[in-house]
């Protein structure tokens, strides 16, 4: 995998436009994948297919628009 198809943690959350704390929910969860670990513990680095992130990023953009058009209909 080239350095561009790689985002660390702060790109991610930039990219998801969400914070550091969603980001460990939603990798509890299972919602988004590590692609590589780097370290142990808490200070290891955190590293994300750029495609993977992308394209939850553009789920919850579609879920979002999809959303909004079921309020706008419902007035």
């Amino acid at each position: 995998m080239s350095p561009e198809e790689i985002l660390d943690r702060t790109d991610a959350c930039r990219t998801l436009k969400i914070s550091r704390q969603t980001l460990m929910a939603w990798i509890r969860k299972g919602k988004l994948k590590v692609w590589k670990r780097v370290g142990h513990g808490s200070n290891a680095a955190l590293l994300f297919d750029r495609n993977h992130i992308e394209a939850l990023c553009t789920k919850s953009n579609l879920n979002e628009s999809s959303g909004q058009a079921a309020e706008s209909s419902a007035s």
